[in-house]
């Protein structure tokens, strides 16, 4: 039985502790730690579980950590369980930076035994994004786009998070997890709902090495959820709607003299995205294995979303451009 403590009483941590609370029959929940001991007693009590006022003691009798605080506080976190000797699953992004996520490498290096350091991109394990991947495995993948929205525009607490990472990052991830290649040049624009705020809407291009081209999309502006993928290939074009969970592939077929469009509609089952990622952690853990979504590839698409944000930064502080003849 796999020991867990959850560090981090906010929203991802409880997504988090309700998924390992499901796998009650592989996994028992130790504790909750957060510095807000008052979130960390209402977590607590949400699932259950004691409420941690200190995590050193607590390393001493769990095996595994989540570290899904908030993200300036991740790489403490992350650092302290990893050099307790303990296999960690880490929200990402994985710090407020790129070089403080690169200090994660040196804490696994260090860490007392080769850990199981996992980064928690919850869609990665959805049906849907499984069938995707294996439909285009053995395509070559021309382009990518990708359309994701959040309800917010002027209500609400500002949100901690940029749209980019925050939410641009699932579908990052998925890019660049498709063909494992580096990004060869980005270009990016956006802009702020609210003065002052972080960016609320964001709109990438980018070619990869290889010249697929990925459009990606992200918003938090608007009034609906939007979740959607086109991926296409030299052979297919799929459609993949990620909130009515299904996926469309039309399919080219040529015969002498004859041209023909295959459509093939798949309806997914339900399933927990984030019970599913526990269940994986909890079998890396067990069989002590390298996760497929590690501390690397987390840096990886941190990086490619740093890229956007300055892409669009520099869009946004362009000189004004002057009128008349005096513009050329």
């Amino acid at each position: 039985m796999v020991r867990a403590i959850i560090l981090g009483a906010g929203p991802a941590g409880e997504r988090h502790g309700r998924a390992l609370r499901a796998l009650a029959d592989r996994c028992l929940l130790a504790g909750v730690y957060d510095p807000d001991p008052e979130a960390a007693k209402t977590l607590a009590m949400t699932l259950g579980i004691p409420w941690l006022e200190a995590i050193e003691p607590a390393f001493v009798e769990a095996h595994v950590a989540v570290v899904a605080g908030r993200v300036d506080l991740r790489p403490r976190l992350a650092r302290a369980a990893l050099e307790a000797g303990l296999d960690v699953l880490v929200e990402p992004p994985l710090a407020p930076d790129v070089d403080a996520a690169h200090g994660l490498l040196s804490a696994i290096v260090r860490a007392p035994r080769r850990p199981v350091a996992m980064v928690a991109f919850d869609e990665h394990y959805d049906p849907a994004m499984r069938e995707l991947r294996a439909l285009v495995a053995d395509h070559q993948v021309l382009s990518v786009h990708a359309e994701r929205a959040e309800p917010g525009g002027t209500s609400g607490p500002v949100a901690e998070l940029d749209v980019v990472s925050e939410l641009m990052v699932q579908d990052l991830q998925f890019v660049m997890a498709l063909r494992d290649e580096p990004i060869a040049a980005t270009q990016a624009a956006g802009r702020r709902v609210r003065r002052g705020g972080p960016i609320d809407h964001a709109q990438a291009l980018l070619v990869m090495e290889d010249d697929m081209i990925a459009s990606l999309v992200a918003s938090r502006g608007g009034v609906s959820r939007v979740r959607r993928l086109l991926v296409t290939t030299t052979q297919a074009e799929i459609r993949v709607d990620l909130e009515t969970r299904v996926l469309e592939a039309v399919r080219s077929t040529q015969t002498i003299g004859r041209h023909e469009q295959v459509l093939q509609r798949i309806t997914l089952p339900h399933e927990d995205a984030c019970v599913a990622q526990a269940a994986a952690f909890l079998r890396y853990v067990e069989r002590r294995t390298a996760p497929e979504l590690g501390i690397g590839h987390a840096i990886a698409c941190q990086e490619a979303a740093q890229a956007i944000l300055k892409r669009i930064e520099l869009i946004a502080h362009r000189p004004a451009m002057r009128k008349g003849p005096q513009a050329a």
